[in-house]
């Protein structure tokens, strides 16, 4: 159970004052205390999230989050659409709020996490010296209660006179989104601006991330006893790390491009010399030229054997498609820098290594729509034990989101 008493004390760290801001309108007072006087549900609500085991491959909780978030967003007014997001186990919910323009904004964060069963048991939702911690606390169930709260403070506020809000919730992200990308690039689409809501690293907002796609090596050698004959066998596993060795240059940091090998696999016996051996390695870029580039440089070095009589393949799969810097996005940060300024804060933009789904929603060589990630929670050590959110930043994230809201344009794309 939440302490009151404790989360008000948690919640009187100090903000940073930024040093020769530039002038700015006032803040909103009235929004400033309904925002603060949201932090209560806000943890009362994530911790019932956090309490949900939601792996991306646990079919049972997903439904649970779904259920809860499909209850939430009909309470708030939504038609809410259920899309299972095969091959994933869950479901993608598409949640529509009705509001004034012909383009809207689209919303949207993942609910499933990279922890086992379990994990919400072994390590429960817990507030202490200003962090709330748990399975998936930031990245990203913190997102999904952002969104949830933001909305419930503009309906308090503004009713329906708002532009057309449409919200998704999808189970997929943390494994690629390969059931919820398409529909998230076709909702994309037809909305001026997309917030997504994954964590920031600090109180700030992310305006880049980078692609993200698999290469994956497998040799064939030739199997025999590893005692008795090893000579008349051919080690596919040698011929695998000569390779990788090979490989190790195919990143091109000039490019913001890294490959990294980090699954191998080779052999079931010690004493077989084996016949397979694959490798996988994880492919980040910023340029989409890049992933040609790679493919070629990688193929012309595996065709220089250096076990006899063994033969290796080189297959490259896309995941995620980068979110690059773009003039549409840098619009979309210094409009939510300026409504920083008015609470007199810094709003850092960050380019970020990990990839995300706001890739998926970036329309490569088009204005529309207009793209900003990062504008979940503030934490960190995100996949580990250690996951943390930040209380402090709680007040001043709800009302950037609310008054982004209120006055992004509800037709064409982008903010003008």
């Amino acid at each position: 159970m939440l302490r009151p008493l404790a989360v008000l004390l948690a919640l009187h760290v100090a903000q940073p004052v930024a040093a020769q801001l530039p002038q700015a309108p006032a803040a909103d007072r009235t929004l400033q205390r309904q925002s603060q006087a949201r932090i209560e549900p806000f943890l009362a609500e994530l911790g019932s999230l956090v309490a949900i085991d939601s792996g991306s491959d646990r079919p049972q909780g997903l439904d649970r989050m779904a259920t809860h978030l499909e209850q939430r967003l009909q309470g708030l007014g939504a038609r809410v659409e259920r899309h299972p997001a095969r091959p994933a186990a869950g479901d993608t919910l598409v949640a529509r709020l009705e509001g004034r323009g012909d383009r809207g904004i689209l919303l949207m964060v993942h609910y499933d996490t990279v922890f086992p069963d379990g994990e919400a048991g072994r390590r429960p939702f817990r507030i202490e010296a200003g962090r709330a911690t748990g399975p998936g606390v930031a990245d990203a169930k913190g997102g999904v209660v952002m969104i949830l709260q933001a909305l419930e403070l503009l309906r308090t506020r503004n009713g329906n006179d708002h532009t057309p809000i449409t919200v998704l919730f999808n189970p997929d992200e943390e494994i690629g989104s390969p059931g919820s990308a398409p529909l998230i690039a076709e909702l994309a689409r037809r909305h001026a601006v997309v917030l997504s809501f994954e964590p920031s690293p600090q109180n700030g907002v992310i305006d880049a991330t980078k692609g993200i796609a698999f290469l994956s090596l497998a040799v064939r050698g030739r199997a025999a006893h590893a005692g008795a004959d090893p000579a008349s066998g051919r080690n596919a596993a040698v011929e695998l790390a000569h390779q990788i060795v090979a490989l190790q240059n195919l990143g091109d940091p000039a490019r913001g491009t890294t490959v990294n090998w980090t699954v191998l696999r080779s052999g079931e016996r010690p004493n077989v010399i084996p016949a397979e051996a694959t490798a996988t390695a994880d492919l980040r870029y910023s340029d989409p030229l890049e992933l040609e580039r790679v493919r070629q440089q990688g193929e012309r070095t595996i065709s220089r054997r250096h076990i006899p009589d063994t033969t290796a393949s080189l297959t490259l799969t896309p995941r995620r498609p980068p979110f690059p810097p773009n003039p549409a996005t840098q619009a979309l940060v210094l409009r939510a820098q300026a409504i920083f300024r008015e609470l007199q804060l810094p709003l850092p933009a960050i380019a970020m290594g990990f990839g995300t789904d706001a890739g998926h929603a970036f329309q490569s060589g088009s204005s529309c729509p207009a793209v900003l990630e990062g504008l979940g929670v503030v934490g960190g050590d995100l996949h580990s034990p250690a996951e943390w959110m930040d209380l402090g930043s709680l007040p001043s994230r709800l009302y950037l989101i609310v008054r982004l809201l209120e006055t992004l344009p509800s037709s064409g794309c982008g903010p003008s």
